[in-house]
C-alpha cells in the first residue's frame, strides 16, 4: 500500500481585510488619536486661560494706556493689571472646582478690584459666561462659544454698546460669532479659537476709523476718530489667552496677590435707624463726594439729614469707582424703605447698574440708581428722604432735578 505524502503544514494568516473594514479600521483609529489629542476645557484649562491673561495684559499694558491715554482716563493697562491680578489670586485662594464656578469668581474679582469701566464691563461679561456654564465640568467649544454669548449680551445691556460705537462690542461680537460657527461646523477647537482670535483683532483694528458712540471716547466726538479703542484691544488679548491656554502649561497662580486694593476698606458707620430712604452718592473721587455730601447737607438747614454714605474713589485713594465701598454703603445705610444711589458719571454708573444686575444683587432689596446731575440730584434727594418722602418720591425728586434748566 503505497503511503499519501503528507501535506506541508502552512503558518495561519488572518484573513485578508476587504477595503471597507480597512476604511472602518483606520476611522476608528483616527477617531481615537483624535480624541486623545483633543483639548478638555476643564478647570485646569481656565486656571491657565486666568495665567496666560495675566502675561499678556502686563505685556501690553503700556500699549494699552497709551491707546486710552488718547481718547480715555489713561489707566485702562493698569487696571486690567491689577484687576486680572486680584482674578488670580482669588482663584487660587479660592479654587473653584468648575469652570462656570472659576468664571463667576473672576467676573466678580473685576467688578469689585477695577475702578474704571473695563472693571463692570469685562466683570459682568465673565460673570455672565459663569453664569451660563452652571455646573458643567469640561464645556465644548460649542457651549463656550454660547456661554461667551450670554456675556456678550450682558455686556450690550449694561453699556448699551452695539457694533460700529468703538467699543470692546466690535471685537468680542464678531469673536464669539467666530468661535460659534467655527464650532457649530465641527471644526477642531484649535482652529475654532484662531478663528475667535482673528475675529477680535480685525474688529479691534476696524475701530480707529470710527467716531465713538460711546463711553469717555464718545465726549471727544469726530476728534476719535483715528484711534482704536483700548478695551476692544483688550478683548483680543483675552481671546489671545484663551487660545494659548490650550497648549500652555500648567502655572500655579500666586496667591500671595493680593485679591483687592492695597488699602483697606473705609466702612461706613452705623446710623440710627430712621426708617428713611437712604442716599449714596458714588464718585470717581472721595473728596467730591464728601464735599457733594457736606454742601447739600449745609442746604438742608435745620432739617434732619437723611441716612446718608458716600463712596468715593478706589480703596488705596485713588480716582475710579470701587463695587465694595459702593455695596458698603448701600448696606451702612439701608433702612428697610429703599436706598437711592446717586453717581457722578461712566464707571460709576456702570458699576452701580452691574451690582444692580447681578444674581442674587449684591446691593439691598429696594435698591435704585437716581438719574440725575450730581450736585443738584443729592440736594433734592437728600431732603425728600430728610422729609420722610418714599422710594417713588425721592426718585421722583430726581427727576425734576434732572429737568431743570439753567438758562
Amino acid at each position: 500500500m503505497t503511503a499519501t505524502p503528507a501535506t506541508p503544514t502552512t503558518p495561519t494568516t488572518p484573513a485578508a481585510q476587504s477595503p471597507v473594514e480597512t476604511a472602518v479600521q483606520t476611522s476608528a483609529q483616527t477617531s481615537a488619536q483624535t480624541s486623545a489629542q483633543a483639548p478638555a476645557l476643564d478647570t485646569a484649562y481656565f486656571r491657565r486661560w486666568i495665567a496666560e491673561t495675566n502675561r499678556l495684559v502686563r505685556r501690553d499694558s503700556a500699549r494699552l494706556t497709551e491707546l486710552d491715554a488718547v481718547i480715555g482716563d489713561g489707566d485702562h493697562g493698569a487696571n486690567l493689571v491689577r484687576g486680572f491680578g486680584a482674578v488670580g489670586a482669588a482663584v487660587a485662594e479660592q479654587r473653584p472646582t468648575t469652570p462656570g464656578a472659576l468664571l463667576t469668581l473672576a467676573g466678580t474679582t473685576l467688578t469689585n478690584t477695577v475702578g474704571g469701566a473695563s472693571g463692570p464691563l469685562f466683570g459682568t461679561a465673565l460673570r455672565r459666561t459663569g453664569k451660563a456654564l452652571g455646573d458643567t465640568g469640561a464645556p465644548t467649544a460649542a457651549e463656550l462659544g454660547a456661554a461667551l454669548g450670554a456675556g456678550l449680551k450682558s455686556v450690550r445691556k449694561l453699556g448699551g454698546a452695539e457694533l460700529g460705537d468703538a467699543t470692546l462690542v466690535d471685537a468680542l461680537a464678531p469673536a464669539v460669532e467666530a468661535l460659534t460657527e467655527a464650532a457649530g461646523a465641527g471644526r477642531p477647537l484649535r482652529e475654532a479659537l484662531d478663528e475667535a482670535v482673528r475675529a477680535a483683532r480685525t474688529g479691534a483694528d476696524a475701530t480707529e476709523p470710527l467716531e465713538a458712540r460711546k463711553g469717555r471716547a464718545s465726549y471727544l466726538g469726530e476728534r476719535s476718530i483715528g484711534h482704536q479703542d483700548a478695551g476692544a484691544n483688550s478683548v483680543a488679548l483675552l481671546m489671545e489667552a484663551l487660545r494659548t491656554a490650550v497648549d500652555a502649561p500648567e502655572t500655579e497662580l500666586a496667591a500671595t496677590e493680593p485679591a483687592v486694593a492695597d488699602a483697606p476698606v473705609e466702612r461706613q458707620a452705623a446710623k440710627t435707624r430712621t426708617g428713611r430712604v437712604g442716599v449714596v452718592l458714588v464718585s470717581h473721587s472721595k473728596a467730591v463726594a464728601e464735599s457733594v455730601a457736606a454742601l447739600a447737607g449745609a442746604l438742608l438747614g435745620s432739617v434732619d439729614p437723611a441716612p446718608l454714605a458716600v463712596a468715593g474713589g478706589t480703596p488705596d485713594g485713588g480716582i475710579g469707582t470701587s463695587a465694595e465701598l459702593i455695596t458698603a454703603a448701600a448696606l451702612a445705610v439701608d433702612e428697610g424703605q429703599g436706598v437711592a444711589v446717586l453717581c457722578d458719571m461712566g464707571s460709576a454708573v456702570l458699576t452701580v447698574k452691574s451690582l444692580l444686575g447681578e444674581e442674587p444683587s449684591q446691593l439691598p432689596d429696594g435698591a435704585r440708581i437716581v438719574d440725575a446731575p450730581f450736585l443738584e440730584g443729592a440736594v433734592a434727594i437728600m431732603l425728600t428722604s430728610a422729609i420722610g418722602g418714599d422710594l417713588d418720591a425721592v426718585l421722583a425728586a430726581a427727576e425734576d432735578a434732572r429737568g431743570y434748566r439753567k438758562r
